[in-house]
């Protein structure tokens, strides 16, 4: 391990221009050791890292006055930010995540004067959306400054996920109760309170700080509970749901259990799978050693993690389990905490359909889970479409709300043309590995972005693309400018499917009907990388959702967030997030022509485009978008907190028994309304 100084090279540099046009930049990992001196001024230290070598710098920045001030913190950052970004510059290397920190001494200064926090965090923020790296805060020691950098840089490389480039913390988990440290425990600071002001309308940003105000005041503890810290759409809405809550104050905290194999086999293909119809195989019907199992890995991470003495559901006052996966530890919370409210938040499509024919593989699945878990619960909030609601939930019991994305974490923030460059070379990097060709740069494409699923109509999406491009030649258009297919998603270790999925496409393709555009068809399982997934939707021509089943899908969010018109199907809860004509085409299940009209028409009509794009950008549609957004879900998560468990049924506490009906659901008279936001908008007012 060696140690040299910053150098900066000169940007026509044969070097310089050679690894700008060819080379994926290197990531480094930077530490920055800031100290309060005396006299007027103000000492810091750069270090950066890559693992097997660092590189310092050291300055003196100078103020007016015996204590820095606000705004000497605020020229700092602009001095420090500029250093920093000329250096990586030079060297084609890319800044993944960064370490700022000082001395006990000058964080005694710092709390002395809390008008100098803001400057600090706000240096944190601006490496986040300015520089693309993931920022953390945290408090050194060393001999010297540049020692105190180097420990910093060293410290952020192992937070993070240095085997391949992305700035995504490596995801912290307690060992004693599995709670999820989300930002690694509070480390990592990306953004504050006014970034999601800036971002969020007025009405919504006022109940969110009068909803966190009660919950503070009342000290109310709000736990989640799910199978796993990373992967799919609900581990992605609670590290946005959590991040949001913690800068607001609120005691809200997220647990999962201790991962088994087998167990995810049987919730994902006999659980999942099951109850969105994707499959009527008897092998995947449930047994009773299969209900054993499960039963038996629930309630040893009840008794292990969450139980008796743990401080975890004896103290809580309202608990959210999210999906059946862990639902069997319900009774052992009831037992531990009767006073305690319990939500039960369904996030995938159940076949309420299948799930009332008698003898149905659906139907025994959701009478085994009902009668002896759910059933328990206080309330059971679905995606607002009235089929996915099972049989047996008393309508009273039922809340509706839509799935969140969040607009300032890797998958939405705003990108440049320089980052988006950056994340296609490494996607290509990636893809190379998987013997798949990567996305060309002179060519426009077309992407689906799901997990490898069998719900996800991946096959629909590769006939779609076929038939596409029949209908582009026959138009006389040249092979190389039709635009590539782009599918691609993460992996989460409690899907097993999605290898045997991935496996299916990649045999897919070999098919004589699909080997002529292969080449130019990519396809990747990513690894955990939001900004990678961020910039190949950013930088696609339209997005595709062809999922045979679905909840509701946050990428179709995303998209039209990111101004690409949505082609989808009517399934699922996916036609309330696109207005037909407007900002997408639905498109009726399995019509793969029909799929195909709209990609051509989009492609070869630039007017028929272009309307969709100015209509995403519109005024109206941002407003309508927000409620999809995490400010937004977060009311609706503090307001059914505040009305559970102030407006609970006291007798049903006592008799150990889910509460009755709670005003202020978003439930009309006991009937199943159409999600309407102004509609729950109305409730906040009550």
């Amino acid at each position: 391990m060696t140690a040299r100084k910053f150098s900066v090279l000169e940007t026509g540099s044969p070097r310089y221009v050679l690894a700008r046009k060819k080379a994926i930049s290197k990531s480094v990992y930077m530490g920055i050791a800031l100290a309060h001196v005396t006299e007027g001024q103000i000492e810091w230290a750069c270090s950066s890292y890559d693992g097997n070598e660092f590189e310092t710098h050291e300055d003196v920045f100078r103020v007016d006055s015996a204590t820095p001030k606000a705004s000497h913190l605020e020229r700092l950052n602009d001095t420090i930010i500029k250093t920093v970004r000329d250096y990586a510059n030079s060297h084609n290397y890319r800044i993944q995540a960064v370490c700022i920190g000082c001395d006990e001494a000058t964080a005694k200064v710092v709390a002395e004067h809390p008008e100098l926090k803001d400057p600090i965090r706000s240096m944190c923020t601006r490496f986040w959306f300015d520089v693309d790296a993931a920022p953390c805060i945290y408090t050194l020691r060393g001999v010297s400054l540049t020692e105190e950098a180097a420990s910093a840089a060293r410290k952020v490389y192992d937070w993070f996920t240095p085997q391949f480039p992305g700035s995504i913390p490596r995801i912290a988990v307690d060992p004693d109760t599995n709670e999820v440290l989300v930002d690694m425990d509070g480390h990592c600071h990306m953004v504050d309170l006014k970034h999601y002001e800036d971002t969020t309308d007025k009405p919504t940003w006022d109940k969110l700080l009068q909803l966190s105000e009660e919950c503070k005041q009342r000290k109310l503890k709000i736990l989640f509970f799910n199978s796993t810290p990373q992967g799919g759409g609900v581990a992605l809405m609670r590290h946005a749901t959590i991040r949001l809550m913690r800068l607001l104050g609120v005691d809200c905290r997220w647990f999962v259990a201790k991962p088994n194999p087998d167990v995810f086999v049987i919730t994902k293909r006999k659980f999942h799978n099951v109850f969105q119809g994707v499959t009527d195989d008897e092998q995947y019907r449930l047994k009773q050693e299969d209900k054993d199992l499960w039963i038996e890995w629930c309630e040893q991470n009840f008794e292990h993690y969450w139980g008796k003495g743990k401080d975890v559901v004896e103290s809580a006052d309202v608990i959210i389990m999210d999906d059946p996966q862990v639902s069997a530890i319900i009774p052992r919370i009831r037992e531990l905490n009767p006073q305690a409210r319990i939500v039960y938040r369904s996030h995938i499509e159940i076949r309420a359909d299948l799930a009332s024919v008698p003898g149905s593989m659906q139907h025994d699945l959701w009478d085994f889970l009902w009668s002896g878990f759910i059933s328990k619960t206080d309330m059971f909030i679905s995606h607002p479409v009235a089929g996915f609601i099972p049989p047996r939930v008393p309508h009273t019991r039922v809340a509706l709300m839509p799935a969140a994305t969040d607009e300032l974490d890797g998958l939405g923030k705003k990108m440049s043309a320089a980052d988006i460059e950056y994340y296609r070379r490494v996607f290509n990097r990636a893809a190379e590995d998987q013997g798949s060709p990567g996305i060309t740069g002179d060519r426009p494409y077309v992407i689906q972005i799901a997990r490898f699923d069998p719900a996800k109509g991946i096959p629909d999406v590769i006939e779609a693309y076929r038939a596409f491009r029949e209908q582009l030649t026959n138009k006389g258009i040249e092979d190389d400018q039709q635009p590539q297919l782009v599918l691609c998603g993460h992996g989460s270790i409690d899907d097993p499917d999605g290898t045997v999925v991935y496996e299916q496409v990649i045999g897919l393709l070999a098919q004589p009907e699909y080997r002529d555009y292969a080449q130019d068809i990519c396809v990747a399982r990513l690894p955990a990388s939001d900004q990678l997934l961020c910039a190949v939707l950013r930088g696609s021509f339209c997005a595709l959702q062809l999922s045979h089943r679905e909840g509701f899908e946050v990428k179709v969010t995303e998209s039209l967030a990111k101004y690409k018109p949505v082609i989808a199907y009517r399934s699922g809860g996916i036609p309330l997030q696109i207005e037909d004509g407007k900002t997408g085409i639905l498109v009726e299940r399995g019509n793969t022509k029909g799929v195909a009209d709209a990609l051509t028409r989009l492609y070869t009509d630039t007017s028929y485009y272009q309307d969709f794009v100015n209509e995403l950008r519109t005024k109206e549609q941002d407003s309508k978008r927000q409620q999809y957004f995490t400010p937004f879900q977060s009311v609706n998560w503090l307001y059914l907190a505040t009305e559970l468990a102030y407006k609970g049924n006291d007798e049903a506490v006592a008799k150990n028994q889910p509460a009755g009906e709670v005003d202020g659901t978003y439930m009309g008279n006991g009937q199943i309304r159409q999600w309407d936001a102004q509609y729950v908008r109305s409730f906040w007012q009550k």
